[in-house]
C-alpha cells in the first residue's frame, strides 16, 4: 500500500505589539502577492486581532479602517475606567464585534488560535474555540491598560505576558513551516520621537552628525532649556568654544568636566538625566516594551520559527494607532527582504 505524503502545512504567527501590529497587514499583503497563503494562523494581542480578521476574510476592511484613523478618532475609541485598567476596551471591541457578526472560531475561513495569559497563574492559554470576539478581547487585555476578561472561570490578560510570538501554538496546529512576525526586536534601540518609521533599505544607518546627536540628546532629556547642538544654552551666551581634535565643538553636555580635560578621559558620555517625571502612560508603555522584548527573545530562542520576519518599528509607540500607513509599508518591506528565505523554506522558485 502506497503512503501518500501529507501536504506541507504553513503556519503564520503574528506577534504582539499594540499599534505596531498594523505592520502585520503589510506583511500578509506581501506574502499573498508572492502566492504564499498560510494554512493556519496564530496570534497574540494585536496579532490575534489582525489574525482573526484575516482568517475571517476581512483584511481589506481592516486596512481601510486603520488607514482612516486619526489621533482624534483613536481618543474617541478609548473608554476610561477606574478599576481593572485604564481602558474598558468596549468601544474598540464593538467595532470588531459588528464585523465578526457573532462568529465562532470554528466559523472562520482558516484555523485560528489566539493566545492569552491566565492572570492568577501566568499560564499560557490557547483559545481555539468559542466566540472570536471573546478570544480576541482576552488576547489584547494589556495589564494596566485594558481590563482583564473573565473566561471559563479564570481572569485572562494579554498573551504577550507569556508568549508574544506564539510559534509553539502554530506547531501544535501541525504547521510544518512557521513564518513568524516579531514586532519588538528593535523597539528599545532608540526612538525617533514621532518621526517616520525607518523602512528599507535595511542597512545600518550612517552615524549621525554631532549636531544631530546633540539635538536628539536634548530632546530625549525632555528639558525645555536643553542646550542646543552648537553648545549654547537657550537664552544665554555661547560659552568659549571647546574644540575636539577634529576641530569641531563639543556639545555643552559633552564638554569636559574640568579645565584642561579636552581630549582626555574626563569627558561625559551622556546628557544629564531629565528632571521631568515620566507620565503614567509613558511609564507603562515603556515597561511593556521592555517586557515584550525580553520575553520574545527568550521564547524564540527555545522555540524558533523557520522564518522570522522583523519589521523595523522602533519609532512607533504602542498607542500610535493613527500611524497605520508607515507601519503597513514597513511590514511589506520586511517580508520582501526575507522573501528569498521564505521561498527556500517552502521549496519555491
Amino acid at each position: 500500500m502506497m503512503n501518500r505524503r501529507r501536504p506541507r502545512c504553513v503556519g503564520l504567527v503574528l506577534g504582539g505589539g499594540a499599534a505596531r501590529g498594523w505592520a502585520h497587514i503589510g506583511a500578509i499583503r506581501a506574502l499573498e502577492e508572492a502566492g504564499i497563503k498560510p494554512d493556519v494562523v496564530c496570534g497574540t494581542s494585536i496579532g490575534a486581532l489582525v489574525g482573526a480578521v484575516y482568517a475571517n476574510g476581512d483584511l481589506d476592511w481592516l486596512e481601510d479602517w486603520a488607514g482612516k484613523l486619526t489621533w482624534q478618532t483613536v481618543v474617541r475609541l478609548l473608554d476610561l475606567r477606574i478599576s481593572g485598567g485604564l481602558l474598558g476596551g468596549r468601544k474598540v471591541i464593538d467595532v470588531f464585534a459588528h464585523q465578526f457578526n457573532g462568529r465562532s472560531i470554528d466559523d472562520l475561513r482558516l484555523p485560528f488560535t489566539a493566545v492569552a495569559t491566565e492572570l492568577d497563574t501566568g499560564r499560557e492559554v490557547w483559545l481555539r474555540e468559542g466566540g472570536v470576539v471573546d478570544a480576541v478581547r482576552a488576547s489584547i487585555a494589556i495589564p494596566g491598560i485594558f481590563t482583564p476578561i473573565w473566561h471559563d472561570g479564570v481572569w485572562l490578560v494579554d498573551g504577550g505576558l507569556s508568549n508574544p510570538v506564539p510559534v509553539s501554538a502554530a506547531r501544535a496546529m501541525r504547521a510544518d513551516t512557521v513564518i513568524a512576525i516579531d514586532l519588538n526586536h528593535d523597539i528599545l534601540n532608540g526612538r525617533d520621537l514621532g518621526g517616520a518609521i525607518d523602512t528599507m533599505p535595511r542597512e545600518l544607518p550612517v552615524e549621525a552628525s554631532d549636531a544631530a546627536a546633540a539635538a536628539s540628546a536634548a530632546a530625549l532629556t525632555g528639558s525645555a532649556d536643553a542646550d542646543t547642538a552648537d553648545g549654547s544654552a537657550n537664552g544665554g551666551a555661547a560659552p568659549e568654544p571647546l574644540l575636539r581634535r577634529n576641530g569641531k565643538r563639543f556639545p555643552r553636555w559633552l564638554q569636559p568636566a574640568g579645565p584642561g580635560a579636552v581630549g582626555g578621559e574626563d569627558v561625559r558620555v551622556a546628557p544629564p538625566p531629565s528632571t521631568r517625571v515620566p507620565s503614567v502612560l509613558s511609564s507603562v508603555a515603556q515597561s511593556i516594551d521592555i517586557m515584550q522584548v525580553r520575553i520574545t527573545r527568550s521564547r524564540l530562542a527555545g522555540e524558533p520559527a523557520d522564518v522570522l520576519i522583523q519589521p523595523r518599528l522602533g519609532g512607533m509607540g504602542i498607542f500610535d494607532f493613527h500611524r497605520a500607513a508607515p507601519a503597513i509599508e514597513e511590514g511589506r518591506a520586511a517580508v520582501q527582504y526575507m522573501m528569498p528565505a521564505i521561498k527556500a523554506q517552502l521549496g519555491l522558485d
